[in-house]
């Protein structure tokens, strides 16, 4: 019984490893997709501030860490926009608004996928520590606490 109760320890040990280090995949994740989700909504604010300027209107331009640079609008009805493995396009403000709109619809779908996944995950990760420690506490008693 002991070699059958040691098994299923050292199975439960390995599933918890490798529930870690899905938590730790979807931490990862999650926190690529908080960043290009942070980044679509600075454009989206910089495409909205654009559509009441005009030509030769100074403004701030965000570039990231919290910082701007000043610039003068040169062409307000063309902007070009990423559409995704390192293409760009010319599209005019509406449409690069419509873009940006959608992108963070599919990325606010993606975060609340990975968020559920997450919680799921840390849920079987904490059940898996407690059946871990109530099979060691059976091994350290003899094997007759194991549970069926």
């Amino acid at each position: 019984m002991s070699a059958s109760l040691d098994e299923e320890i050292n199975r439960v040990a390995v599933e918890i490893q490798l529930l870690e280090a899905t938590l730790n995949t979807i931490k990862s994740r999650l926190s690529v997709t908080e960043a290009t989700l942070n980044e679509s909504q600075m454009a989206l604010e910089t495409l909205k501030a654009l559509e009441s300027a005009k030509e030769g209107d100074s403004i701030l331009v965000p570039i990231g860490a919290g910082s701007y640079i000043f610039a003068k609008i040169e062409n307000i009805n063309k902007v070009i926009i990423a559409v995704g493995a390192n293409v760009c396009v010319e599209e005019n403000i509406k449409k690069s608004i419509d873009m940006i709109n959608e992108r963070i619809a599919k990325l606010e779908q993606i975060k609340a996928s990975l968020q559920q996944q997450f919680i799921q995950t840390s849920q079987k990760l904490e059940e898996n520590r407690g059946n871990l420690e109530r099979l060691i506490r059976a091994r350290e008693a003899g094997g007759s606490a194991r549970k069926s």
